[in-house]
């Protein structure tokens, strides 16, 4: 009976053990509440990257100079958002920020007289979001990593040579380069970490602009803003390796694999539990035959 016991437990064992490790590796989520996470519907999905090749051709026609085409594309895009449900996708803030990013692409491609270089920026900033909404782990947003450290270490220069004007040029130009990724940034990170990079910005214009110049400020705010690029943009480096590689186009092919490992575990466990049943017969038939 110890024997029986004992069995089973390990067997119990055995199978919690194996169905929450096929559930992690699944990447099947809960939320705080412990319920699972809404699958993403895979018509959304095929929107969503529909509308990514949109602002794809968008973006090569304003660089080709293709401005009335370029703003059918802008139309195109602004009628596909109402059709996606972003749940799962993006957040509220992410949400907001890329309907933002439409809408003042539409006053710079409808304006009276139309600006390149606004254009450009414009859609440049929409490509990014659109392209975080499809590339979770490896947007392009993350090549401005390096852009970004550049610009900090100019300012740092800057500062440290008491180049006031120099100082609030190159300011600029990082205030640029983080305004072309915000939308971006806000679709694939928390936005209270994106608040922090805003409210760094706003303390190092402040502090640069001040007469004379709060270099000391300066230098702990451009420390501050190094360790929040470092947090936004290394987020995804150590995880995406053990990201499991799935199809989301076929979870069925997925269920039946992880089904067929259930079944086995199962029937091995079994097994064992018949074989330890067998062997407690043969004891207590053994003890019996001696008693007689």
């Amino acid at each position: 009976m110890f024997i029986s016991i004992r069995t089973r437990m390990l067997a119990t064992t055995l199978m919690l053990t194996i169905v929450a490790s096929i559930s992690a590796a699944c990447g099947v989520s809960t939320n705080t509440t412990g319920q699972a996470a809404k699958p993403i519907d895979t018509d959304q999905i095929q929107r969503v990257e529909f509308l990514n090749q949109i602002a794809d051709e968008m973006y090569k026609q304003t660089m080709d100079g293709q401005v009335v085409e370029a703003r059918n594309k802008l139309q195109q895009i602004s009628d596909q958002i109402p059709k996606i449900h972003f749940e799962g996708i993006t957040s509220v803030e992410g949400l907001n920020a890329l309907t933002e990013t439409i809408t003042q692409a539409k006053r710079v491609y409808n304006a009276a007289q139309y600006s390149s270089d606004e254009g450009q920026v414009a859609v440049a900033k929409i490509r990014l979001a659109t392209d975080a909404l499809t590339h979770k782990n490896q947007p392009m947003w993350l090549q401005y990593h390096k852009v970004l450290q550049n610009d900090a270490l100019l300012l740092t220069q800057d500062i440290q040579s008491n180049k006031q004007a120099d100082a609030l040029a190159d300011f600029g130009k990082m205030s640029q380069h983080i305004a072309i990724i915000h939308p971006a940034l806000l679709i694939s990170r928390e936005a209270s970490s994106v608040q922090k990079l805003d409210s760094l910005l706003v303390f190092l214009h402040k502090n640069i602009s001040e007469k004379p110049m709060a270099a000391r400020q300066v230098e702990s705010g451009l420390t501050h803003l190094n360790q929040v690029l470092d947090e936004l943009f290394l987020k995804n480096k150590d995880a995406i390796a053990f990201v499991p590689i799935t199809d989301p186009r076929q979870p069925i092919i997925w269920s039946l694999g992880i089904g067929l490992i259930i079944v086995s575990v199962l029937s091995y466990v079994g097994w064992r539990m018949y074989q330890s049943g067998r062997s407690l017969v043969t004891v207590k038939s053994t003890r019996e035959s001696e008693n007689r």
